[in-house]
């Protein structure tokens, strides 16, 4: 039976240091020849995604949460935060002394010192863990100043000592948009992401599972972060790499050796990914 796989990208086949393992390289090449479909379904919007990502033979994105999906050339869903929303957005940035990057199809819009985050990784707990020099060589040329007009998602950051945080956030926001813990490790602060209302990796499963008309027994969706949570639900086999979010490991049919440990490699060879469909 054709199986289709939903990868999230970040802690689950790009470890901290932005390496894919050659034995989940092998692993996604290998599904593919056998007739199973594979795709991306990460939170990175599409300028995030490094050029080698296309040379594996993923059969389609789903980017920035579920709201942008591109089979072949083809846009099957293309969702955005609208000029309102992102002005009430960033007046509250401001008041909570956030720093932050709005996220769209071909330009980002990042605050003033906001990609210190990723510049001072390895120097300072109040940055991303890991090393993140190849990421900002990847966003660079689609660095914009200002305030977009509409964004897919967005990314932000509060220090310790922001006069806000996570829960107020949520709280806040939480009934009209998507508002989540960001999925990029840091030892001090909070990184929240927040996006369209009721859009996410799950509602984007159910998209391409319909284009293709298969069906969710088919589906394998294999994750770590909370943004995984509703892929890795709505799949008919979830799976969370081990050291994952506690969240997403309840709900998950099977715990896979983690990213150290090529989990999404693991997992292919447990569910049939390896076999002819």
């Amino acid at each position: 039976m054709r199986k289709f796989a939903f990868l999230d990208l970040d802690g689950t086949i790009i470890d901290h240091n932005q390496v894919i393992s050659p034995r989940v390289k092998e692993a996604i090449t290998t599904a593919t020849a056998n007739g199973h479909k594979v795709f991306i379904a990460t939170g990175r919007s599409y300028p995030e995604l490094y050029p080698s990502l296309f040379s594996l033979p993923f059969s389609g994105l789903i980017t920035a949460n579920g709201a942008y999906v591109e089979l072949g050339d083809q846009v099957l869903t293309d969702h955005s935060i609208d000029q309102a929303g992102i002005a009430e957005w960033t007046d509250y940035f401001r008041r909570a002394g956030a720093t932050w990057i709005w996220q769209g199809k071909d330009h980002f819009y990042p605050s003033e010192n906001f990609l210190d985050f990723f510049r001072l990784s390895g120097k300072s707990n109040r940055a991303a863990t890991g090393d993140w020099a190849a990421y900002l060589e990847q966003i660079t040329p689609y660095l914009a100043k200002g305030i977009p007009t509409s964004a897919g998602k967005c990314m932000f950051y509060l220090s310790p000592e922001a006069p806000s945080s996570f829960e107020e956030a949520h709280r806040l926001f939480g009934d009209r948009y998507m508002v989540i813990p960001g999925s990029v490790a840091v030892r001090v602060g909070e990184v929240v992401e927040l996006g369209v209302k009721g859009v996410n990796k799950g509602t984007a499963v159910r998209e391409v599972l319909k284009y293709f008309g298969g069906d969710r027994a088919q589906a394998v969706a294999i994750g770590d972060s909370i943004n995984d949570y509703e892929m890795v639900r709505e799949a008919g086999i979830g799976v969370c790499l081990a050291g994952g979010a506690e969240k997403l490991r309840k709900i998950a049919d099977w715990i896979a050796p983690p990213i150290e440990e090529d989990g999404v490699a693991a997992a292919f060879k447990r569910f049939g990914l390896l076999d002819p469909a």
